[in-house]
């Protein structure tokens, strides 16, 4: 016998892409797509500069962001020329009261 407010089951999972679909000195935007509508909206993105191979430092996040109901994202700012990727956090959602994992995923880090 289970306790009472158990799960039956594991949590089913749904695959999520991050992506950017345009950089520019003030502005970046993307989308997160997925199969499952409910891991689309609401998804936080965070925005990465990489140091070139020759520069000293590390990774350094240079914005956040909400994805609205349809997946897209912005982040407004300035922004200088260099290597940037996305990535979109793990988030768990109930979609009929039944819980689903929305998986992480990062961009291929791209010179914008």
């Amino acid at each position: 016998m289970l306790p009472a407010g158990s799960a039956t089951g594991a949590v089913k999972t749904a695959k999520s892409t991050v992506t950017i679909g345009s950089g520019n000195g003030s502005e970046f935007k993307g989308k997160v797509s997925s199969p499952q509508k409910a891991c689309r909206a609401n998804r936080k993105v965070t925005l990465v500069k990489k140091p070139y191979a020759y520069e000293e430092g590390e990774a350094e996040v240079v914005g956040t962001d909400r994805t609205n109901a349809s997946g897209n994202w912005a982040m407004q700012g300035s922004f200088i020329a260099g290597l940037y990727y996305a990535r979109v956090a793990s988030a768990l959602v109930q979609v009929n009261g039944e819980p689903i994992r929305c998986n992480f995923d990062l961009t291929v880090t791209m010179r914008y």
